[in-house]
């Protein structure tokens, strides 16, 4: 078998050789006829081709941009009704007399009121929907159903609570027990206090959608995104109302939140369509619409285009042929002769000049030979000359080349900066060795990722790169800024960036050249500064606020004892005396919390082992634990390395922080403590279950304050932890979840350097 197809393939090598014999063989004549014959039905066909393929694209890309703006005017609209439902809800909520009976529950006084002007706004406006809520989401008076009233809507509206715990008028699509809408929901508020809600809504269905068909000529169809990712039809325009389209496909649009565009898909090829998102009053897809445009005429113009361009190609491949064949016919012979002078002139076999022809083109192709022949022998002497001091000016001018890429090498490698050069493609053509040292990332995988300065250095949520990228590649202009990097080990880096555009002689971005500058240190030394000189006013402002109180408070303390002890005990002025001495007792206890955390002091720093300390601290306080029946949840990095701290201020930091933890959460609940290491910083959170915290709260947490014990007040000694962490060039933040889970992550440095050591 495989010696049959051996012998196959050497038959057909010798008929492909024949052939290329026998087409070598042939005439000039033909051997021009042929080339340009197939060159010119080839051209043809490529022209039509890119003709017919250029005029296409022109056309569906006219299409996708008016189905996309059709498709950003039906939002429009949507947004208009969405605006006039809140202006109309927001300008009758306004009303003194509409707050009044809705805060008195005056039923039938309210609907006698507002009546004529919801038939008002009904004819001019196309309002479907005027109801008014009272807490949580009670339906109270439906205008446009006055006789149903009193059911709960909590579950199946979920404006109406929003707007109830937020106070803030809300407007969107939104579907009700009616069907879709778009409403526009505002509170009513009376003496500072919400006395319920109003809603205004405008229909959702064929009529808003024949409105925009019979305005703007197009084909309208909505379908509402259901739970298990499908599509159900909720309305159309008025062709469309008939025929529901089952060739539809909405669910391609449920994914992304990009439009999707069809251009003459196969089940439909005489129409273009469009499967858009549109989004509920909280921005989620809610609904999917469907825009159809018809492109029949596209078609009919398309087809009369291409015979056209067909018919004129077909005469352009004869009148090819014949001008081709007149041509060989008439220059054949003369370019034989001068084609063999030519070669003779190749091999130096001739020198004298040709002898003038007639002044046509063949003459022209004469007078330029004798040309080059004097050109050659100016040529050759020139060279002769040039070849004596050539060898010596290549040497130099190497040396001087290698000289100026070794100093420019040196210079680029060994500075602190990063040095790059990116073309516009997004391809790394240059970058020096300090990128590997500053963000841990080597030359290599620059240059082999075209999205490396796009996507792998950035920061999560910069866009950084890409404001250069605008700046430099789109726009032409040189980009300075700041900006957060993410380095290979995730540490994030704050560099200054310069960026500069090469352009061509076209004006055209060739590539940008850039340097980037490190200042996080820097950075930390500012916030750090910062940091200590707000500690150091606000330890000056509390000193002076606090001798100022601590002297009348001490006289009135005095006063109260004394006053106090006047009294016998069973004297009911007793008791009111014994309160003044409790207050002011708790007044003192105050300040001398707030003296303690404005107190300055020296750390005496010690290398320590955080595990070891918190184990301390643990065993210290498990009696505290066990008496309130709150368990303890460790999570320790088994490999942390040590810190340089004061150990007995941060533990008294630590226990103020636990202390304060087991009075806040409640009985039998777990607090959880954990160590990690996030780049050069020990990071220490505790979390545990609280009481839900206001905002207030929150923000003053750290504040001197009285906590409740079942064994009575107890003053907490936060402010002052929180001193010591920012002593030690540490942060702590406080922050609380849905779950009322509170956490304190506490992040300080592992610091090395002496001038950092105390």
């Amino acid at each position: 078998m495989g010696s049959d197809q051996d012998r196959q393939k050497i038959g057909l090598k010798g008929i492909l050789y024949q052939f290329i014999d026998k087409l070598s063989g042939i005439s000039l004549k033909w051997k021009l006829l042929i080339p340009f014959l197939f060159f010119a039905f080839a051209g043809t066909s490529v022209l039509t081709y890119i003709g017919l393929s250029s005029q296409f694209n022109l056309i569906q890309a006219e299409e996708q941009k008016r189905l996309t703006q059709y498709y950003d005017q039906f939002l429009e609209d949507i947004d208009h009704k969405k605006t006039q439902a809140l202006s109309m809800a927001s300008v009758i909520a306004g009303d003194p007399e509409v707050c009044e009976l809705l805060s008195q529950r005056n039923r039938q006084t309210l609907h006698d009121l507002l009546i004529p002007t919801y038939f008002l706004i009904k004819s001019h406006f196309d309002v479907e929907q005027f109801h008014f809520h009272i807490p949580p989401a009670v339906s109270f008076l439906r205008l446009h159903a006055p006789e149903r009233f009193g059911d709960d809507l909590s579950a199946s509206r979920s404006m109406i609570p929003d707007v109830m715990r937020s106070g803030k008028p809300v407007a969107g699509i939104e579907k009700g027990e009616t069907g879709f809408g778009i409403r526009g929901v505002v509170p009513v508020i009376q003496n500072e206090k919400m006395v319920g809600t109003l809603e205004i809504g405008h229909s959702f269905g064929a009529a808003f959608l024949n409105e925009i068909h019979q305005r703007r000529g197009i084909d309208l169809n909505v379908f509402e995104i259901t739970g298990a990712g499908e599509c159900v039809f909720i309305a159309g325009s008025d062709n469309q109302k008939d025929n529901k389209n089952p060739e539809s496909s909405p669910e391609k649009a449920i994914k992304g939140s990009t439009p999707v565009i069809l251009i003459a898909p196969e089940s439909t090829p005489d129409r273009s369509i469009l499967y858009g998102q549109v989004p509920d009053y909280s921005g989620e897809p809610l609904v999917i619409v469907e825009i159809r445009m018809d492109r029949s005429e596209v078609q009919k113009r398309l087809s009369r285009t291409r015979n056209l361009m067909i018919l004129v190609g077909l005469i352009g491949i004869a009148v090819s042929f014949l001008l081709t064949f007149l041509v060989t016919l008439l220059f054949v012979r003369p370019i034989k002769e001068i084609v063999h002078v030519a070669q003779d002139i190749a091999l130096e076999k001739r020198e004298s000049r040709l002898k003038p022809r007639p002044g046509d083109e063949i003459g022209a192709l004469t007078e330029a030979l004798n040309t080059m022949l004097d050109s050659l022998k100016q040529r050759r002497t020139q060279l002769q000359e040039h070849s004596k001091t050539l060898e010596k000016k290549v040497f130099e001018r190497t040396n001087d080349l290698v000289s100026s890429e070794e100093k420019y090498r040196t210079l680029v490698e060994n500075v602190p900066l990063i040095v790059y050069r990116v073309l516009s493609d997004g391809t790394t053509e240059f970058v020096n060795p300090y990128l590997s040292e500053s963000l841990g990332y080597t030359a290599e995988d620059a240059v082999g990722d075209k999205r490396f300065w796009l996507g792998r250095i950035s920061a999560p949520g910069s866009k950084g790169y890409k404001k250069v990228y605008q700046n430099c590649f789109l726009q032409g202009n040189e980009c300075r800024l700041e900006r957060s990097l993410q380095g290979k080990d995730g540490r994030i880096l704050t560099f200054i960036e310069h960026a500069i555009p090469a352009k061509d002689e076209k004006g055209r971005v060739k590539w940008i050249d850039g340097i980037m500058m490190d200042i996080t240190e820097l950075k930390r030394l500012q916030e750090r500064a910062l940091r200590t000189e707000e500690i150091r006013i606000m330890g000056e402002i509390s000193a002076l606020v606090a001798h100022e109180i601590r002297n009348p408070l001490a006289t009135a303390g005095g006063f109260a004892r004394r006053l106090r002890d006047s009294f016998e005990k069973d004297d009911p002025h007793y008791q009111s005396a014994q309160i003044i001495v409790d207050q002011v007792a708790r007044l003192e206890n105050f300040l001398k919390v707030l003296f303690a955390s404005i107190q300055p002091f020296d750390l005496i720093r010690t290398k320590t082992d955080p595990n070891l300390l918190l184990d301390k601290i643990f065993l210290k306080m498990e009696g505290l634990f066990q008496s309130k029946d709150v368990h303890l949840v460790k999570n320790l990095h088994p490999s942390l390395t040590s810190v340089w701290m004061d150990e007995s201020r941060l533990t008294q930091a630590l226990e103020s922080l636990l202390r304060h933890a087991v009075v806040s959460i409640p009985q039998g609940e777990t607090i959880r403590i954990s160590t990690d290491q996030v780049g050069e910083n020990l990071v220490i959170t505790l979390s545990y279950k609280v009481h839900s915290l206001s905002d207030d709260d929150m923000e003053k947490f750290f504040f001197p304050h009285m906590e409740e014990d079942s064994e009575g007040k107890i003053l907490m000694d936060l402010p002052l932890s929180r001193v010591i962490i920012h002593r030690h060039g540490g942060t702590i933040d406080v922050k609380q979840d849905a779950d009322q889970i509170l956490t304190i992550e506490i992040e300080l440095p592992i610091q090395s350097h002496a001038d950092e050591m105390g």
